[in-house]
């Protein structure tokens, strides 16, 4: 893999044991604090890829052929209504936001039901119901969204309760050990990258040197993968790594020369394997692009998926088809 990056106290005094006291409570509101802040920040990542990895691909249907139409906008509607149903039944948790939700997402059910199931429907009605089926998906997969808020944030009040109640009867060395890692977690969460421009593309290089994009396996000579590094402040100045995980249409990892294959621990999944690291230098607040490339014999056709970890949270996944 060839890598290359694109610059641009103050008070009357208390007994002794009263005084250790209120200063241990004090420290673990404060390490409470910071957790709920470190968890909050980690909604976002969650439900952001929780919405790229969840979301039911609908496709576009001929409405001319109106019978074969209603089957296919049939289908659809039963595989939303099946994840809408698996969704709640997996909820734990109600809130008057939801159970709005479940409203709307009611009546709009029984309005796409009404028009399927007319055996003579017409085109004007089938697009009325493939429209509905649209807005229908974008309902469920934002109730995905507030739940996952939800429990997030229910998760953060948990283990804020649970720090508070165990570690007051500890001694305040490890309050304090406790305090400090908490601190390590916020600033490996603020210093993590968001991307953009995230781009995988497939190209065939001539003899004379040029590349041309071509999404046809049998003449792809290698992938390109770029993304830009959005300006993070809390990111300092220095040498970064992002590891990447590329998987081909086979499903298998891919691992190639002169990589650096291995396992990261993640936040939410545990260890997962990766094929290579990106090491590159960062100029703190800066936005900045990564590019590189994997070279590999032979392309077969497939879908290949790439995905990109930093400081043990995924920050991409992106996939390309090779025709």
């Amino acid at each position: 893999m060839e890598t290359e990056e694109i610059q641009n106290y103050s008070g009357s005094e208390e007994p002794k044991q009263s005084g250790n006291r209120k200063s241990g409570q004090a420290i673990m509101i404060a390490l409470a604090v910071l957790l709920l802040g470190s968890l909050g920040f980690n909604i976002y990542q969650f439900t952001q890829q929780k919405k790229s990895d969840e979301e039911i691909q609908l496709v576009n249907v001929n409405l001319k052929d109106t019978e074969n139409a209603r089957v296919e906008l049939q289908r659809q509607f039963d595989d939303l209504t099946y994840d809408y149903d698996q969704t709640k039944a997996q909820l734990a948790m109600r809130d008057s936001t939801l159970s709005a939700r479940d409203s709307e997402i009611a009546e709009k059910r029984n309005e796409i039901q009404s028009l399927l199931s007319k055996k003579n429907a017409t085109e004007g009605e089938l697009a009325k119901a493939q429209k509905l089926i649209n807005s229908l998906n974008t309902d469920i997969n934002r109730y995905k969204q507030e739940i996952a808020v939800l429990q997030a944030q229910n998760d953060s009040l948990l283990i804020a309760n649970d720090t508070l109640h165990v570690q007051q009867e500890r001694m305040s060395g490890r309050l304090v050990a406790e305090t400090s890692r908490a601190d390590e977690n916020e600033r490996n969460l603020r210093s993590t990258f968001s991307i953009s421009n995230y781009k995988i593309t497939g190209l065939k290089v001539k003899n004379s040197g040029k590349e041309v994009e071509t999404e046809k396996a049998k003449r792809i000579d290698k992938l390109r993968v770029s993304f830009d590094l959005d300006p993070n402040q809390y990111a300092e100045t220095g040498e970064k790594e992002i590891y990447i995980a590329i998987f081909k249409p086979d499903g298998k990892l891919g691992k190639f020369k002169n990589a650096t294959p291995g396992q990261l621990e993640t936040w939410a999944n545990g260890s997962v394997d990766y094929s290579d690291k990106v090491n590159f230098n960062y100029t703190q607040g800066t936005k900045q692009n990564i590019t590189f490339d994997w070279e590999e014999y032979d392309f077969p056709k497939g879908i290949y998926k790439i995905d990109l970890y930093q400081n043990g949270m995924k920050i991409g996944q992106k996939s390309l088809e090779l025709k």
